[in-house]
């Protein structure tokens, strides 16, 4: 596992590592979804391509688990998997990416934490010679 929940007063924190910034967005799903519900119960049956574009990393990844929060909230898909790809695009950052997952089933999915939203306090994402990482805080 390359994240770990940290204590918070309120809400419910999370540390992610990772060796590349594409790698630290698919950890901070499994985080997100395990945060949730037991992240090993979910399958991956369902596919959504999704494409964001953000001014920093930082937003990126804020604006990433923001989506999957949505897609749960909207669709009822928890997800499991993730193939991502990141460019430098136009002064800011693209995201393109394949998620894959399963509709929530409230017999075999139990929920652990809803999430509201993902935060900006807190936030950090950093890089080192040891690779990336971040820091982020739900908003429970």
């Amino acid at each position: 596992m390359a994240y770990r929940f940290i204590e918070h007063t309120a809400d419910m924190g999370v540390e992610v590592e990772a060796a590349s910034f594409e790698e630290l967005l698919s950890e901070s799903l499994l985080a997100l979804t395990d945060s949730l519900t037991e992240v090993g119960e979910v399958g991956a049956e369902v596919e959504r391509q999704v494409e964001l574009r953000a001014p920093s990393r930082e937003d990126l990844l804020v604006d990433w688990l923001n989506e999957l929060v949505y897609l749960f909230e909207t669709e009822s898909v928890l997800f499991r998997l993730a193939e991502v790809g990141v460019e430098e695009e136009g002064g800011g950052w693209l995201l393109r990416g394949t998620l894959r997952g399963e509709r929530y089933d409230p017999a075999r999915h139990r929920i652990k934490t809803l999430i509201k939203a993902v935060t900006y306090h807190q936030l950090q994402v950093t890089s080192s010679s040891r690779g990336w990482q971040a820091r982020v805080i739900f908003d429970i």
